[in-house]
């Protein structure tokens, strides 16, 4: 991609937000400040129609950069569409699972981007998944999509996260010659980019000035979800299906502990909590942006090794049991927030 097609994407992207700000005042896509918010102003939640927009734009002007993903963005749409909706009146967990799963199924059956194999993680050879490919797409699908979601829980948490993965996958992409994941990849990290400098708090940003929303998160969700399934499936794969779990690893463990411990506690693994990981990093002591900047520093270690791994060959067996073994680790370094957490969901 030439810098001139760079700075265009970014620029674009970043119009896309400032001209939607006061469409979003206008029709009360808001996030009202009070309860547990840090912000102090309602700030606009459009961070995904924007990027969506973008992704519109970028296809017509220069098609080239998001070649046969046309399914992607129709698909893409409906998840936008949906969580606009869920930001704007609020809706049940049931209904977005039963909508996501919905989308996903059309991502695999209609669309072919399908979780096939899981690779040889066992040394045993390739683990061919037959008749639960398309189940197990849908349940990979709709978990990355919460990852992502619930990873949003403050600014630029869990676009950072994403931009960390999509790097990671955008270098095995080059390095194997892929170019339609390494440019559509590479679109979305660069939109994100535009996203986190209106996104961040700074010197001259006391307040957010938009938010992703769960319209935005579940949208960077799904397109991460098809890019990584995409990418690790197939004849000639850019990376094996292990990697994923690498590239975006915290945000996975996170919440597979939550669909652990929540249920173990009495509460439904969807329903809003202060156990988060970032909540643990907070009620440790770390300032906001603190915990952001550790959360990226520990995702973007576990990628990199995920990366080198992936250049030296090392054993898609040895990776898959190394990473089993570092959740492990996280869900031991993390039990003893556990109680505080739950004491503190208690009283809010």
């Amino acid at each position: 991609m030439t810098p001139q097609a760079t700075i265009s994407i970014f620029l674009l992207t970043l119009a896309s937000f400032m001209m939607l700000r006061p469409f979003a005042k206008s029709v009360g896509l808001v996030d009202l400040p009070g309860g547990r918010k840090s912000h102090s102003q309602a700030t606009p939640m459009v961070g995904g129609l924007g990027i969506y927009l973008g992704l519109l734009a970028i296809y017509i002007m220069s098609p080239v950069l998001v070649v046969n993903y046309q399914s992607l963005l129709l698909l893409s749409g409906l998840i936008l569409a949906f969580g606009i909706i869920d930001d704007a009146v609020g809706l049940t967990a049931a209904s977005r699972l039963v909508a996501h799963g919905c989308i996903a199924l059309a991502m695999a059956w209609f669309a072919g981007i399908t979780l096939e194999s899981f690779g040889n993680i066992l040394f045993i050879g390739p683990v061919f998944l037959g008749v639960f490919a398309i189940p197990l797409t849908i349940f990979a699908t709709l978990g990355v999509i919460n990852a992502v979601n619930m990873s949003d829980g403050l600014d630029g948490l869990s676009g950072g996260l994403v931009v960390i993965a999509l790097t990671a996958l955008s270098l095995c992409a080059m390095m194997a010659g892929s170019g339609a994941v390494l440019n559509f990849s590479v679109v979305i990290i660069i939109q994100l980019l535009a996203f986190l400098l209106l996104n961040f708090r700074s010197m001259w940003n006391k307040s957010p000035l938009l938010f992703l929303g769960d319209s935005g998160s579940t949208l960077l969700g799904f397109l991460l979800a098809w890019l990584l399934i995409e990418s690790t499936q197939g004849s000639n794969p850019v990376v094996a299906p292990v990697y994923a779990l690498w590239f975006f690893a915290l945000p996975l463990m996170d919440t597979v502990s939550l669909l652990i411990r929540r249920p173990l506690s009495g509460r439904s693994p969807f329903s809003p909590g202060l156990d988060h990981f970032h909540h643990r990093l907070l009620q440790t002591g770390f300032s906001k942006k603190k915990t952001v900047l550790v959360m990226y520093g520990l995702a973007a270690v576990i990628a990199v090794i995920g990366v080198v791994a992936h250049l030296l060959g090392v054993s898609e067996g040895v990776m898959f049991w190394g990473f089993i073994s570092l959740f492990v680790v996280f869900l031991a370094a993390t039990k003893k927030h556990s109680l505080l957490a739950e004491t503190e969901i208690e009283r809010s």
